[in-house]
């Protein structure tokens, strides 16, 4: 009889443990949805019918799945049917040179591939959030792992260390020039050791479970601020990242912030939280419009740089906003269920650790001779191209794949593109220079190699394709610059 009564209530926790892990799932849903909105609209072009109506058209379908989303934020199949349609897309338009959209691909493939899976078992999603939910998890503490990991191994090297060069430096100078201490050696310095500093702690938190709010709230400050600077577009990065957070931290932090932003959300009178959220995205994204729209009424002839600037200037006031309010709130949720008593990791399918494993040895590309893109050594001034490297543990980088061997510095071109590397003093790898001619068949490109120089190639004379087409989309590389120290790109 006692097993009896107790029953009862050990189905009541379970319940209650279920609805908690549902109630964080919303909440990973809602922030990977905002991530997402802000990866679609920084494709300006896209966004502005410049790059036809096929291309317009799929990016606004993307936002209404968001919005969808926003609205039913329990409804597992339409996370699987966003998170499907981003990776689809990312595979079209491979290759992909951006960092925060490959690491976003992988996680939307684990989502796809999750519940996928989990369908298939029992034809229903019916009850499974939690499975699903416990299994996302992994995948996402190890894509941050992986991403911190390789920010701080891609930056120990020469460019990186030196202010005059650094890419923390780039993003040092924006932040603090109202200040006037654009210049300040320590605080270039300070900026350098900074990054190592926070990467570091962060990285150690994820697996240090019971210090995850130090390592969370200094990513989350550090994460946020990025943006900011805007000296690129790092909004849908940072969201990304906490979207990321949210899935990885414990699932009664979740639940908290869940339960925040519901509790402020349901204030707004007159609309449920959902339409509050959907009506704030729809009018965000028309007041972009509408602003570089009538920018583009003052001055057409300055629309491509002038509208850009403004939209990414209006952007960095909603991720200012959006971003800050996640962040205060996150951090809020974080210390309220302090001190934190590490529990154990449920039980979950092995196979989901190839994902992140996929991304951790192609993040190893650069030293090994294949792509320089989309390796998280993005803002690292990492140099692994002609056969020498600027990383400070190794004295050359170990090829096993020929790609980077052979740099054709670059003497003229017909292109502009290609030109503005000619006047720059950089080069290409011979992949990059046959995706350029082949691409522009009219075009041609000047060059040298091994001392000896090459006139007008054209895609006539280059001959046959010495790439494959399958080479073409896996592999893409940053145009090659030979100054010491290396000097920040992106």
């Amino acid at each position: 009889m006692a097993s009896r009564a107790a029953d009862p209530a050990l189905r009541g926790r379970k319940t209650r443990v279920a609805s908690a892990n549902n109630d964080a799932m919303v909440a990973f849903c809602v922030m990977w949805a905002l991530a997402t909105v802000l990866s679609v609209v920084s494709h300006y072009d896209n966004m502005m019918l410049r790059t036809g109506l096929k291309y317009a058209l799929l990016n606004y379908a993307t936002l209404g799945l968001c919005i969808a989303l926003f609205v039913r934020h329990r409804n597992l199949f339409l996370l699987f049917a966003l998170s499907a349609m981003m990776a689809l897309q990312y595979i079209m338009r491979l290759p992909v040179a951006s960092n925060n959209q490959t690491i976003a691909f992988f996680m939307n493939t684990a989502i796809v591939l999750v519940i996928g899976t989990t369908w298939l078992r029992g034809r229903t999603l019916q009850g499974k959030t939690v499975e699903i939910y416990e299994s996302l998890r992994i995948v996402a503490r190890l894509l941050l792992a992986t991403m911190y990991f390789y920010g701080i191994f891609h930056k120990i090297n020469t460019g990186f260390l030196d202010p005059g060069a650094s890419c923390a430096t780039a993003l040092y100078r924006p932040l603090v020039h109202v200040f006037g201490l654009q210049d300040n050696l320590l605080g270039q310095y300070g900026a350098i050791a900074a990054t190592f500093v926070v990467e570091t702690i962060t990285l150690v938190c994820l697996f240090w479970r019971r210090f995850f709010a130090f390592g969370l709230i200094i990513g989350l400050v550090f994460h946020y601020i990025i943006p900011i600077s805007a000296y690129s577009w790092y909004m849908d990065f940072s969201c990304l990242v906490f979207a990321l957070y949210t899935l990885s931290i414990p699932v009664e932090a979740s639940l908290a912030y869940y339960t925040r932003v519901q509790q402020v959300l349901s204030r707004i009178p007159l609309l449920p939280a959902s339409s509050v959220a959907m009506a704030a995205i729809l009018f965000l994204l028309g007041l972009g419009i509408f602003v570089a729209s009538y920018v583009q009424s003052l001055d057409p002839a300055g629309f491509v740089t002038t509208g850009k600037m403004m939209w990414h200037s209006a952007w960095i006031i909603v991720w200012s906003v959006l971003g800050g309010l996640a962040m205060v709130w996150l951090t809020g949720a974080t210390l309220s269920i302090l001190p934190y008593h590490v529990t154990p990791i449920p039980k979950h399918p092995k196979w989901i650790y190839a994902i992140p494993l996929v991304l951790f040895v192609s993040c190893l590309s650069p030293y090994i001779g294949l792509k320089t893109e989309s390796s998280i050594a993005m803002f690292s001034n990492l140099h692994t191209e002609g056969g020498e490297t600027n990383h400070l543990l190794f004295l050359k980088p170990p090829y096993i794949a020929p790609y980077q061997a052979d740099v054709l510095m670059i003497t003229a071109s017909s292109i502009p593109k290609i030109q503005a590397l000619a006047d720059q003093g950089k080069g290409m790898v011979p992949l990059e220079l046959e995706r350029a001619l082949l691409s522009k068949k009219n075009d041609w490109i000047s060059y040298t190699a091994d001392g000896q120089q090459y006139e007008h190639v054209t895609a006539a004379n280059w001959g046959e394709p010495r790439y494959s087409k399958l080479e073409k989309q896996l592999l893409l590389f940053k145009p090659v610059e030979f100054s010491d120290p290396q000097i920040c790109t992106h």
